[in-house]
């Protein structure tokens, strides 16, 4: 009895160390960098390493994101470069790219209100070559957002400015979020992947510093 009793608090030690940290995870805070007024979404990647906060995230042997977080007066700036050796962008004609390897931003709802979240779908390239973007949960203006992509053979590189009058007086300053990177593979299996926690109830939070 004694045995199964130390094993047993073995496990529970075990388990609470688990969730203690995917609640760190889910709970991240990461800074985004003050910008230049003249900072462009079209800033060449030198620019964009130069002037923002950069975090790695390896999901994987081939997949990983690298995320760029900068603002200024008028916009968030967030930029993503994926290194993906598949990637297909057949699917630009529905509403969440559903078939194609794109990101999604979460931009969380508060828990009690119980809202879907708003969230923004980046498709990197269609077959017109241009990036694409939809909007759900809000009614942002498009016009109030800018995108930007440069596809590769092995990744892609896409960023996005966010007018900051889109955003909430308490997300000026701290902006909750849960970034999704959805990939489909050569056999056509899709996966999601999130970069805080597991799932796109959990985020982090974005701090603007000053």
């Amino acid at each position: 009895m004694k045995r199964l009793l130390v094993k047993f608090g073995f496990l529970l030690l075990i388990l609470l160390l688990v969730a203690g940290k995917l609640s760190v995870t889910a709970e991240e805070r990461l800074s985004a960098a003050r910008v230049n007024e003249d900072f462009r979404v079209d800033s060449p990647l030198e620019m964009w390493t130069k002037s923002t906060t950069v975090y790695d995230n390896n999901f994987s042997g081939n997949l990983s994101l690298r995320l760029y977080a900068g603002f200024n007066q008028k916009f968030l700036f967030l930029g993503f470069y994926v290194r993906d050796t598949f990637l297909t962008f057949a699917d630009d004609f529905t509403l969440d790219f559903q078939g194609s390897d794109h990101l999604r931003i979460h931009f969380q709802s508060d828990p009690e209100a119980a809202k879907t979240p708003v969230t923004l779908y980046l498709l990197p390239s269609s077959k017109i070559k241009e990036p694409l973007f939809n909007i759900a949960g809000a009614s942002w203006r498009h016009s109030s957002i800018t995108v930007h992509s440069v596809p590769g053979k092995a990744g892609y590189f896409y960023s996005v400015a966010i007018d900051r009058s889109n955003l909430r007086p308490t997300w000026q300053r701290e902006i909750p979020l849960q970034i999704g990177l959805h990939d489909v593979n050569s056999q056509g299996k899709v996966d999601l992947y999130w970069l805080f926690g597991t799932g796109p109830k959990d985020h982090g939070t974005l701090v603007l510093s000053q």
